[in-house]
Parts: structure tokens; C-alpha cells; sequence
């Protein structure tokens, strides 16, 4: 049986996923994992930072912060989408970090797999038309703050004081023109602190660990032959740290949905054989969980799940064509 990768590699199809939410809310972990298990040759990544219409002067000048919609270039990115979803190869501008503007292009696309990460993926009707598998991550606010100050310190060289400033500034437009996309995502994805946090303080200074609500839309389509499966009994029997897993069904913003909760730790030999069922399904050996490590997250696991839900919209894409 051919696998999905095979099988949208005949299709001569462009697939194209949207994650959004804001700066610093961990979208790119999230896509990395959905690359790696999808396959680095099948996926092109890209942000939505590189179509930023104002640069770091001009939306000072203007007391504009990049969560405004008017401080972007929406209608040039649902046009490259449109390109990009026909197969055809896009020049797309580079914001450069560094000096706060958009400095040159570049050649991009098509690849079988598209994802466009950033602040307005799911703004417009337009854009939302072109994305065929919609995510919004949604951490709380500790978390946010935590991961954009280790971000823009760490690796962008900005002082911690004027982030802080930032994060601040930017609230009210992130209110108003971000947090409003996630009604209109397929999955959302809460992050907030571990409720087992004084364990993982015992356990050291560097261990992350966090509680993840996987909030999912349950739509009428066939069910997957991948299985989502966990094994209880090597939970009861191998796990040495703590870990929890909740379900239960509500409405969302008018949508039924299911609501996944994880949180703690849970052993990889758990997980072993989910991450195999995938990697068979789509034809790959790559896996989702650090194999540098003896367990896994909460987030790990859910980008498990994130990537199970994702093999099961390209299946129904897939039907829907041969239809």
C-alpha cells in the first residue's frame, strides 16, 4: 500500500497549513515537528515576519506594533499562497531581524507541503480559503513571557528590558487581531505551567515541563487507519514520573470539539509504537519525540498528536480528490 507522501507526490498537489499566534508562542516548534515526521524534502517552512510592510522605524514613527494587520502585507501573502498552492515558485521577501526590515528576496516554493507560521495566518477570509489544516497556539501568559525573553535575548540580542516593554505595548493589539484566529482554527493549542511544577523543580532548573490542552474540531470524515494509541499498562508499570492525560467533549466558539489535556512527563517506550504507525503511514523513519532524552513533554507528546491529526486531514484531502 502506497504511503500519504507517495500518494500527494502523485497528486502533484500543494497542501498548506497555517499556524498561528503570537511572537514568541512557540509556532516554529510546532512546525519543526510536523517537518521532521512529515519529512524535511516534503515541507518548506516560512514566517510571516518576512511580510511585515513597515519596518522597526517606520512603526515607530507611526506607534504601530507588527500585530496590526495594516503593518503587513496580508493581500501580497494570500497572493504568494495562491501561487504557491498552483505549483508555482514565489519571490518572497526576507525580514531581517537584525536591522528590523524587510532587506531582499528570495526564491521560494512550491513544495508539497507548505507552512506559513506567524501573527495573521488566519486573519483574513482570503487567507483562511487558502489553508486547507488551520492551528492557533495559544500559551498563557507566564509561558508567553518566559519563551519570548529566552528568544529575543538569547538568540536575537535584544536587551531584556525593552522585550518586557514590548510584550506590554503589544497586548492590546493582540487582543484585538490575534487571540480573535483562534475561532477559526481546526486545533488550538493551550500551553500553561505543569501542575506537577514542584516535582519538576526537584528534578532540576532545565527540565520544561507544562500542561497541554489539545482543544480539536471533530469533523465527519472517515476515521484514519493510524491508529492513536497508548499503551496503560507500560504507563502503570514503567512510568517513574508523573504524568496525566484527561479527554472530554464541549462546544468552541459553535464548534464541536474534543479537549485532550497532557501534562508531565511520559516514558518514549510508551509512545514507541504510535510514532511508528506514523512514520509507516506517511513512508518516513523520522519520529516526533528527542530521542536525546529518556522521556517526553507534555508539548512532545502533543506535537505527536498534532502530527496524527494532521496525517488524518491529508487523508480526508486526499479522498475528498479521488472522489
Amino acid at each position: 500500500m502506497k504511503s500519504i507522501m507517495d500518494r500527494i507526490k502523485e497528486s502533484g498537489r500543494v497542501f498548506v497549513f497555517g499556524i498561528a499566534g503570537d511572537s514568541g508562542s512557540g509556532k516554529t516548534t510546532i512546525s519543526r515537528g510536523i517537518r521532521r515526521i512529515l519529512g524535511e524534502e516534503m515541507v518548506a517552512t516560512f514566517s510571516m515576519d518576512d511580510y511585515h510592510s513597515l519596518d522597526r522605524k517606520q512603526r515607530k514613527e507611526r506607534n504601530i506594533t507588527p500585530l496590526h494587520p495594516a503593518a503587513n502585507h496580508l493581500d501580497l501573502l494570500a497572493d504568494h499562497l495562491a501561487a504557491l498552492r498552483r505549483g508555482e515558485c514565489i519571490d518572497k521577501p526576507v525580514y531581517d531581524h537584525s536591522i528590523g526590515a524587510v532587506h531582499e528576496t528570495v526564491p521560494f516554493g512550491p513544495a508539497p507541503v507548505i507552512i506559513v507560521e506567524g501573527l495573521h495566518p488566519l486573519y483574513t477570509e482570503r487567507l483562511r480559503s487558502l489553508i486547507d489544516f488551520k492551528i492557533f497556539v495559544d500559551p498563557s501568559r507566564s509561558v508567553k513571557r518566559l519563551w519570548k525573553v529566552r528568544r529575543d535575548v538569547g538568540e536575537r540580542g535584544y536587551d531584556p528590558t525593552q522585550v518586557m516593554a514590548e510584550i506590554l505595548q503589544r497586548e492590546p493589539d493582540y487582543k484585538l487581531y490575534v487571540d480573535i484566529q483562534k475561532i477559526y482554527a481546526e486545533i488550538v493549542i493551550k500551553i500553561q505551567d505543569s501542575r506537577f511544577i514542584q516535582t519538576a523543580l526537584q528534578a532540576g532548573p532545565e527540565i520544561d515541563w507544562y500542561s497541554v490542552r489539545l482543544i480539536m474540531q471533530i469533523l465527519n470524515q472517515p476515521v484514519s487507519e493510524v491508529d492513536l494509541t497508548i499503551d496503560l499498562s507500560k504507563i502503570l508499570h514503567r512510568s517513574e514520573h508523573e504524568f496525566s492525560i484527561e479527554f472530554q467533549r464541549d462546544d468552541y466558539y459553535g464548534k464541536n470539539v474534543g479537549i485532550m489535556t497532557v501534562d508531565g512527563e511520559i516514558h518514549q517506550s510508551m509512545i514507541a509504537s504510535l510514532e511508528k504507525k506514523l512514520g509507516d503511514a506517511l513512508g518516513t523513519n523520522a519520529v516526533i519525540s528527542d530521542r536525546r532524552q529518556e522521556y517526553v513533554n507534555a508539548i512532545g507528546l502533543a506535537q505527536l498528536i498534532l502530527t496524527w491529526s494532521c496525517v488524518e486531514k491529508l487523508e480526508y484531502l486526499l479522498r475528498a480528490r479521488d472522489r
